[in-house]
């Protein structure tokens, strides 16, 4: 078996040094997840450190009382984290309050006995399995992050599970062997879980942090779509790879019939509402590997990569469609909307998504005149 120790001291440097990052962080951008997240790493450094005196000093007061509030401290905090994260912490925060008195109450009265170990664990496999369920409310764009940081706390609740069985069968004289080697392997199991459950929070907002800046740059803030920027450097992409492979590709030319009138009629706001439902009903007729973009006002631009002007003619159609026969519904107005779009298949050597653009949006123009709600195919 590991050298506890040594676990133990590793532990502690680890969570010293992500705990002081965070709460550094906390102070720069004064995000209470940051304060939550590294007070529950100091926090359990202050566990381990008052539960390894035990070794050195006969105080129990401090080497068990004291140990096992910081040891049920310290997921609370966490806890207190993924709701400020959601910013849903006001309530949790007095619950956490009432869970952490009520537990130094109980321990006071029996803090050297067999019974304080099991309250204890019965505490911090509640507290993990709460965790892993508050987690459900962080919308984030990284899942894998969120599914291992859930799978921590998970393993984390069932190691104090089999624990709170173990201790208690023993406690009930259910048991006739030594439970020593098989609690020092829990403990050893508790530390590492709580150490790399440290670890992924702050590089999963980290990462969560760098998807929104991507975002701010490259998406549309309200519809989500592409901006043009974005676009455009995409796109230029995807024609150099159809020149190269002398592959088709189509592009689309967007735009809302009428849409002055919504907003006229209905305010700016349920023009907002209106843009955001066509740029989910356009997303939704398109393939994984399509490109969509919102470019500007109530203009989408649209590039289909591997697409013949048939297939671009066919897909076009079911966009509109899409549109035409459906409802657009806020607070409680149905408002009925219709696009045009004009459509372009690239001939090879074309080297500038802006001459397409043009182009699709020369046919955008006769669809326009031609009475609107239909698609025009241009000739290039």
């Amino acid at each position: 078996m590991m050298h506890l120790p040594t676990i133990i001291s590793i532990s502690i440097l680890l969570n010293v040094i992500i705990g002081s990052f965070l709460l550094s962080l906390y102070f720069l951008r004064q995000q209470s997840s940051y304060l939550y997240w590294g007070s529950s790493c100091l926090i359990f450094v202050c566990a381990q450190i008052a539960a390894s005196l035990r070794v050195f000093i006969d105080f129990p007061i401090i080497t068990h009382y004291l140990a096992d509030l910081f040891i049920i401290s310290a997921p609370l905090a966490a806890i207190l984290g993924i709701h400020a994260y959601s910013q849903s912490d006001k309530k949790c925060r007095n619950t956490c309050a009432y869970v952490l008195v009520a537990a130094a109450v109980i321990l006071l009265l029996a803090f050297d006995s067999q019974f304080s170990q099991l309250i204890t664990t019965a505490i911090i496999a509640a507290c993990f399995s709460y965790a892993a369920f508050a987690l459900r409310k962080l919308h984030v764009k990284r899942i894998m992050h969120l599914v291992l940081l859930k799978l921590c706390f998970v393993i984390h609740a069932l190691i104090m599970v089999t624990q709170f069985s173990l201790l208690l069968s023993d406690y009930l004289g259910l048991l006739q062997t030594d439970l020593k080697q098989v609690l020092a392997v829990i403990l050893i199991s508790h530390i590492v879980i709580t150490t790399l459950t440290a670890m992924i929070w702050p590089l999963m907002m980290f990462l969560e942090h760098e998807q929104v800046l991507s975002d701010l740059a490259n998406r549309d803030s309200l519809t989500g779509l592409l901006n043009r920027r974005a676009f455009i450097s995409v796109s230029n992409n995807y024609l150099e790879q159809a020149n190269n492979n002398l592959t088709k590709l189509c592009a689309l030319m967007i735009d809302i019939d009428f849409f002055k009138r919504v907003n006229d009629q209905h305010g700016h706001e349920t023009g907002d509402e209106a843009l955001k439902w066509v740029a989910k009903k356009i997303k939704s007729q398109l393939r994984e590997h399509d490109l969509v973009a919102r470019i500007g006002g109530e203009e989408f631009a649209v590039i289909l990569p591997n697409t013949s002007q048939a297939q671009g003619e066919i897909l076009s159609e079911r966009i509109r469609l899409a549109i035409h026969n459906d409802s657009f519904v806020h607070n409680h107005h149905e408002i009925n909307l219709s696009i045009s779009i004009g459509i372009i298949n690239h001939k090879s050597g074309t080297n500038n998504v802006n001459e397409l653009l043009a182009e699709a949006d020369k046919g955008l123009y006769k669809a326009k005149l031609n009475g609107r709600n239909q698609v025009v195919t241009m000739a290039f």
